[in-house]
């Protein structure tokens, strides 16, 4: 029994995660190119004229399932003593579980981003990127399930119950090479009004995926050696770059190809109006500085069709007897997992086959950025990403709401956030972020690290651009020319007339 719910999520339990957004990073003025990421049009008003990026990683693995107390966590950092912890039959753990929770769910995302460049041209902007990106998550894991994967199916508390669920319990996983090919354009400037929206059209290649929908089912664990399971409607679907045999890999490495989009569309109520000088020099463009900002966009709106080593394998309104004996076939490769699973719910083997292409779906979501200039170097910021799916086979993108004060000057910038994840209990997560010249380090969950919380995984971004210039100053800003500084030079006021 406990295998089959392993089996049902996969290998996703050890990738929960809170889906970080770099959000130090993104809604800085000196963004660039990971701005973009988060509203395309965000390039055409950025301070920078020029931006190339050289390398950067971002990673968050998270739960609200499994911990490690937060003074355990700090004497394992602190002092090397590993956290013990033991479940009702006195088996040793590492970790603890959340007992209180009804459903659990995590969110995992992986970035790797590699060369890209933005470049911004009077009323135009353009931003290629390229990265590497790996999204897992688990969705309505019920809270029985969860307390039999932790104490194992001689969890005598849960024997002699008819467990029953017919909310659907959904986990997946995608990886996927991006490129993205970013336009914006400046459509109106008036008095102090400044329009500009903008679009990232993105070709993905597939490297692999899984998912799976348990749409209902009913068990009941009479004993550590007996389960019956009844009433079970549920599919898989996958392709992975390796032998289903042995798990070594055996390629291709990409096996799937779509297409993804990013459309966004920013207004700025300027502090002055826009200038009307002319320039001939990219450096000579203007920055016009805002009173407030205000961004829309729909984020990674696509999806990725795989039909090399693709499998889909559907049982509909199944049931079987689990006995320990019966438990003996093993399942640590595809095709192990495969067969054990027809043996247990089919007539015979490769009857569950449904297809032999997938389509999965990259994680949507829409966001709304709005920015106060409060004064000179400050700013206040709060942003909203709202994760949502439309149809099965979509990885889910967790929903956040973030309150950002930052300061933000050429040589170094610093920002303090507060953010909420899916609103469930309303924990803050307290980030830290800070740039010096072309290099930056944060995190957006440090709770854990200065003894907050409970640990309940990772969280840390860091990267490298390719604009320094002397004393560790941002190159390629607007206004700047060579040590020309043309920052100071007065625009256009419409409000002297």
């Amino acid at each position: 029994m406990k295998k089959f719910l392993c089996i049902l999520l996969f290998s996703n339990l050890i990738l929960f995660g809170y889906g970080q957004e770099m959000l130090g990073v993104v809604n800085s003025n000196y963004a660039g190119v990971y701005g973009i990421s988060l509203n395309p049009s965000s390039m055409h008003g950025s301070k920078l004229y020029m931006d190339y990026n050289f390398i950067s990683f971002s990673t968050f693995l998270g739960n609200d399932y499994v911990f490690v107390g937060r003074k355990e966590f700090v004497n394992f950092i602190y002092k090397g003593i590993i956290p013990e912890y033991y479940t009702e039959e006195n088996e040793l753990r590492n970790y603890s579980i959340y007992r209180d929770r009804s459903y659990y769910q995590g969110y995992q995302n992986i970035k790797l981003i590699g060369p890209g460049a933005m470049i911004v041209y009077k009323e135009h902007a353009f931003g290629l990127n390229t990265s590497f990106r790996s999204n897992s998550f688990f969705y309505n894991l019920p809270n029985d399930m969860g307390q039999f994967l932790y104490e194992a199916i001689d969890y005598e508390k849960q024997h002699g119950q008819l467990w029953s669920h017919d909310k659907p319990i959904r986990a997946g996983s995608l990886s996927w090479f991006e490129l993205s090919l970013s336009y914006a354009y400046n459509f109106k400037r008036y008095k102090w009004d400044y329009w500009t929206i903008g679009v990232s059209l993105k070709p993905l290649l597939g490297v692999g995926g899984f998912y799976t929908n348990v749409q209902n089912v009913d068990y009941f664990v009479q004993h550590d050696d007996t389960a019956y399971i009844d009433n079970l409607t549920f599919d898989y679907s996958y392709s992975f770059p390796i032998n289903y045999d042995d798990n070594s890999y055996e390629g291709p490495l990409i096996s799937g190809f779509g297409f993804g989009v990013d459309l966004g569309i920013t207004y700025m109520f300027t502090t002055k109006g826009h200038s009307v000088k002319h320039f001939d020099r990219l450096c000579s463009q203007r920055y016009e500085d805002y009173n407030i900002k205000v961004g829309v966009s729909l984020l990674d709106f696509g999806y990725i069709k795989f039909n090399k080593k693709a499998e889909l394998r559907r049982f509909d309104n199944t049931s079987t007897n689990w006995y320990r004996e019966n438990d003996t076939l093993p399942a640590t490769t595809m095709n192990e997992i495969n067969y054990k699973l027809d043996s247990y719910f089919s007539e015979y083997p490769g009857q569950s086959i449904a297809d032999n292409k997938i389509t999965l779906f990259t994680p949507p979501a829409i966001s709304l950025q709005v920015d106060y200039h409060y004064k000179k170097y400050w700013y206040l910021n709060a942003t909203i990403i709202y994760g949502f799916r439309l149809g099965n086979n979509v990885i889910k993108r967790p929903s956040i709401i973030a309150f950002t004060p930052r300061y933000e000057k050429n040589q170094w910038e610093v920002a303090l956030h507060v953010s909420f994840v899916d609103w469930e209990g309303l924990i803050p997560h307290i980030g830290l972020y800070g740039r010096f010249g072309n290099f930056f380090i944060g995190s957006d969950n440090i709770n854990s690290f200065i003894g907050l919380s409970d640990f309940r995984g990772i969280d840390v971004y860091i990267g490298l651009r390719l604009n320094l210039t002397r004393n560790f100053k941002m190159n390629f800003y607007k206004g700047n020319c060579g040590g020309k500084n043309m920052n100071n030079i007065e625009m256009f006021d419409f409000r002297n007339f």
